[in-house]
């Protein structure tokens, strides 16, 4: 081997043993760096590289027309409940003013009317009977026929058992018939109507003071003796 050789093994192998001692110092070191922070619990700082936080997620945007929407549903229209029909009743009408008085030794009942247009009805069932009076020089007439002079009316309904006499105020002006003489009607059936207002025949006849519409009296057959007429009125 030349010289020039050995010279370089040479400075190879002192290379050799240098690079391992550094090593050998270095690796050395390291472990006592180790138990040295070991004893002295001191924590060893993490030389991994730290993952990359991950990037939040874009929240979406919704226009306030859709948060509308979502917040407030439209509700289920409720539906309108139809009105029930009105059922009509008929007017009911004022009670009548009943004052039971005597004349003649024989009963009656007078009658005020609180308001025109009352029709009177037949209380029970019978015949009708229809008998026109007139007062002519201070006197009762019946069957006359003086046109100048008022017609009263008395009209009754006679059953087998009883009979019942209304006085109204004077035919046409005060008084209707709408029952005709003769006839047989029904209890309810209409008698007569008050058109306008007036007095009974009454207050001409007997008694000019009598406030009553109508006088009424009631009588049993075939005996005639008085009843009172208050439960047909």
């Amino acid at each position: 081997m030349s010289l020039d050789s050995r010279v370089k093994h040479a400075l190879l192998r002192i290379g050799a043993v240098g690079l391992a001692s550094a090593v050998t110092a270095v690796v050395l070191f390291g472990i006592g760096r180790l138990i040295l922070i070991g004893d002295l619990g001191l924590a060893m700082p993490s030389f991994s590289q730290p993952s990359a936080s991950p990037s939040p997620s874009p929240t979406p945007t919704v226009s306030p027309a859709v948060l509308s929407d979502i917040a407030t549903p439209n509700p289920t229209p409720t539906p309108t409940p139809e009105p029930s029909p009105t059922e009509t009743v008929a007017p009911t009408e004022a009670p009548l003013a009943l004052t039971s008085f005597h004349f003649g030794g024989r009963s009656y009942v007078g009658v005020v009317v609180p308001e025109v247009g009352r029709t009177f009805v037949a209380p029970f069932a019978g015949r009708v009977e229809v008998r026109t009076y007139q007062f002519i020089d201070g006197e009762v007439r019946l069957g006359s026929n003086v046109p100048s002079l008022p017609f009263y009316p008395y009209v009754s309904v006679v059953a087998a058992d009883r009979r019942i006499v209304y006085r109204p105020g004077s035919l046409g002006s005060v008084s209707e018939l709408l029952a005709r003489d003769g006839a047989q009607v029904g209890a309810g059936d209409a008698l007569f109507r008050l058109v306008a207002p007036g007095r009974s025949s009454w207050a001409t006849f007997y008694d000019s003071s009598a406030p009553y519409h109508v006088v009424v009296s009631l009588q049993a057959l075939p005996s005639g003796r008085d009843l009172d007429p208050t439960p047909y009125l």
